[in-house]
């Protein structure tokens, strides 16, 4: 057991070193080299032309409107600039909670938001389109044709789009997710009628999937736009941002960036299904996402199982105030959902960026607590039925030969008790494995983070998530028969 453990702890090791060196979800750009400190956006890369991810010199990065903008606002703040990737819904809270000094993602100014962050000038004007099938060009040729309730309408959750389509398709079916690749998937594949989106997003996609194609109809004010956001009363730097976009506006360099970004998007393209497997860069990508999804898994199943094991020794205890604590966290943690659980301890326990082999441990150690807290209660259980397994007359018959209590609970009930959790434990490893890919909401650069990177960088969504779905398949394949043959040999060396 000892030689198996040391064997875990060495391949953890092994692994953190190779997959954590360079992180998909934090991006630095040096500005200056006399820059010591960073400025840190927030973003989500999912919305070209103003950001997406992008491979340069054979290294993932992000490119777009937006980065251009934050990397001018760095420099006029004498600062190196870190750009944080995460879920489009998450970037207002971690402005609020100091866990990025500004926001940059297409996001429009709406009144409900204003009363959160502030705001700067409009830096880009731009109004939302509505994308539909092709095949469905006879059927919806205005806004009032998609206004039914047969038809499901899709727009990115916590979006202005969102917004828009509450009010302006009150009888359609609404379909809300955080990617907008997704969307693109789903309106490419006719799970859904029309997309309400950024026309300027709109016209990058509709060349890049020939099928889907913009109405000849505008929805909103002509007048929205995006601006970048800052906490409330962060005045000092909310008036240099406004500075920058100014000067750029007037020596014209914001339409030379906006104008860059859009030819460099309609450079890439989405040739081939699975084209994406020929590329190392991303095979890379995937695999790296890969092993992380495995550190993730061991370490909460590994930590929660020592966690695990005194809750349930504290159920088993006769002592009440023991016992009742247990039962409840038990049935508290097992009756919620793992992303509730996950969301809660990310908004209670607010830490501040810190990189550390290029994981953000802000993200990083809120998602870890929450997995393990999650994995505990579920062990606890495993262990508690591995004890009670045990016939109770080996307890008697040892306590009768004068050993204690503990003697008894360590050399008697214990090593049969192992024996007898191994399948579960197991099992609980593959729930886990599975369980990681939360971590993606919250920027960590697991498996499905590393496919929201591909997918969105090379237009194969649904082609990314079956590689992806084979890679998951392997590794609880995998790890179903190595606890198969652990538990033989654990059979063979009882029966000698």
């Amino acid at each position: 057991m000892k030689k198996l453990l040391m064997g875990v702890l060495m391949l953890v090791s092994l692994i953190l070193l190779s997959s954590c060196s360079e992180s998909n979800s934090v991006y630095e750009f040096v500005i200056d080299d006399s820059y010591d400190n960073y400025i840190v956006l927030g973003t989500s890369a999912d919305y070209p032309p103003y950001e997406w991810p992008m491979k340069n010199d054979g290294k993932s990065t992000v490119v777009g409107i937006d980065i251009e903008l934050a990397k001018e606002i760095a420099k006029a703040t004498k600062n190196n600039l870190r750009v944080i990737n995460k879920g489009f819904d998450f970037l207002l809270e971690d402005l609020r909670e100091g866990k990025v000094d500004f926001v940059l993602s297409g996001m429009n100014p709406t009144d409900s938001r204003k009363e959160i962050v502030d705001f700067s000038n409009i830096y880009y004007y731009a109004s939302h389109a509505i994308m539909i099938h092709k095949d469905n060009l006879n059927t919806y040729n205005s806004i009032i044709d998609l206004n039914n309730a047969k038809t499901k309408i899709g727009a990115q959750l916590g979006s202005i789009q969102q917004e828009l389509v509450d009010t302006s398709f009150p009888l359609s079916v609404k379909q809300y997710l955080q990617a907008i690749p997704d969307l693109i998937m789903q309106l490419d594949d006719k799970s859904i009628d029309a997309l309400v989106i950024e026309e300027p997003v709109a016209k990058v996609y509709s060349k890049k999937y020939q099928d889907l194609v913009i109405l000849d109809a505008l929805i909103g004010n002509e007048n929205d736009g995006s601006a970048a956001a800052v906490k409330k009363g962060n005045n000092e730097l909310l008036t240099i941002i406004n500075q920058v976009i100014a000067e750029l506006k007037t020596s014209g360099q914001l339409d030379k960036i906006i104008l860059d970004a859009v030819n460099l998007n309609e450079s890439s393209s989405n040739s081939g299904s699975f084209s994406f497997l020929l590329e190392s860069h991303f095979i890379v990508l995937l695999l790296k996402g890969l092993l992380m999804t495995i550190i993730l898994a061991v370490l909460s199943v590994g930590l929660g199982s020592v966690l695990g094991f005194f809750i349930a020794l504290m159920k088993l205890s006769d002592k009440k105030y023991l016992s009742i604590p247990a039962k409840w966290y038990i049935d508290i943690i097992r009756g919620t959902p793992l992303l509730v659980q996950v969301l809660l301890i990310y908004s209670f326990i607010q830490l501040p960026v810190s990189i550390v082999f290029g994981i953000d441990l802000s993200n990083f150690i809120p998602g870890m607590i929450a997995l393990l807290i999650n994995s505990s209660a579920y062990v606890s259980e495993i262990i508690r039925g591995g004890i009670l397994a045990v016939d109770k007359g080996q307890k008697e018959a040892a306590l009768s030969l004068g050993m204690t209590n503990n003697q008894v609970m360590k050399k008697i009930i214990l090593p049969q008790a192992i024996k007898n959790i191994i399948p579960s434990l197991g099992n609980e490893f593959v729930t886990m494995i599975k369980e990681t890919s939360i971590f993606m909401y919250l920027g960590v650069a697991e498996l499905m983070y590393s496919a929201q990177i591909v997918k969105t960088e090379t237009y194969q969504v649904k082609e990314v998530y079956i590689v992806v779905a084979i890679l998951y398949l392997v590794l609880t394949l995998s790890t179903s028969k190595i606890m198969s043959v652990l538990e033989k040999r654990l059979r063979v060396h009882e029966q000698k």
